[in-house]
């Protein structure tokens, strides 16, 4: 397994930024962004907390703030 996860999607990176999950990279080209962070037990069950749409407890203020950042990030590529 992978030390890394990987996704192109935006507002999940966000969502796990926001989490607490540190961030290691990102790649892809400047119409698709890949954002990188390290794998983790807490990862991988905040990745499934989103995919399954279950209840997280998030301010928004964070949420938005990490969305901002990342587009940021990627528009940079």
């Amino acid at each position: 397994m992978s030390s890394r996860y990987e996704t192109t999607d935006l507002a999940l990176a966000a969502f796990l930024t926001a989490r607490g999950h540190k961030l290691v990279g990102v790649g892809g080209t400047p119409s698709r962004s890949v954002f990188a962070f390290e794998r983790s037990a807490g990862l991988v069950g905040d990745t499934l907390a989103w995919v399954n749409n279950a209840p997280v407890r998030i301010a928004a203020r964070t949420m938005f703030n990490s969305l901002r950042d990342l587009k940021g990030v990627a528009a940079t590529f």
